[in-house]
């Protein structure tokens, strides 16, 4: 399983704006695993998974890890091919005919209705409070590429973290976009 994949594929973005198949990357990304395991993991239905679990597999972000025969069927264990997943940024550059665009637009409206969810949730009492801000800064380009490296670690050890088999741990999301603003506008 490589470290990071580089995806430099629309179809496989798009793939993953869809919350269901994120999860499912995200729980095979943790180990090798069934479809019935994954299914038995997430609570749902492992026929509603099949699906998605082709769909991941055909795009190229999930690998057959083993295969055996049970009960006149083969039963496939899956994995991730990386543990990480980035986007190439110039997949969202203006020259892919506005389906960059596009494909940006759908990763923010799932995060949106994440983050809409832990919102009210936390309005209920039901979670810990979400932190949102929108932030402008100033910075050297020097120094741009030390917070970007920065962020990078941080992410790479809460992933780590995230393997872990502790039964305290919840499941937090994150929607980072860390970039350069243009002077012009």
């Amino acid at each position: 399983m490589l470290k990071t994949f580089k995806i430099k594929d629309l179809e496989q973005v798009r793939l993953l704006s869809d919350p269901l198949k994120l999860q499912l990357l995200q729980a095979f990304a943790e180990g090798a695993k069934t479809t019935k395991e994954v299914a038995a993991e997430l609570d749902e239905s492992i026929t509603k998974l099949y699906r998605h679990v082709d769909a991941l597999h055909e795009a190229g972000l999930l690998e057959i890890a083993a295969q055996k025969q049970k009960r006149g069927t083969v039963e496939r264990t899956f994995q991730a091919v990386a543990q990480r997943f980035e986007a190439d940024h110039s997949l969202f550059a203006e020259q892919s005919g506005g389906d960059g665009a596009v494909a940006v637009r759908e990763l923010l409206r799932a995060g949106e209705d994440e983050i809409l969810r832990a919102i009210a949730n936390a309005d209920h009492g039901e979670g810990p409070e979400a932190i949102m801000m929108r932030i402008r800064c100033k910075a050297s380009p020097q120094r741009f590429a030390e917070l970007c490296q920065s962020l990078n670690e941080w992410i790479e050890d809460t992933q780590e973290e995230g393997g872990s088999a502790d039964e305290d741990q919840q499941e937090y999301g994150a929607l980072i976009a860390f970039y350069p603003l243009d002077s012009n506008r």
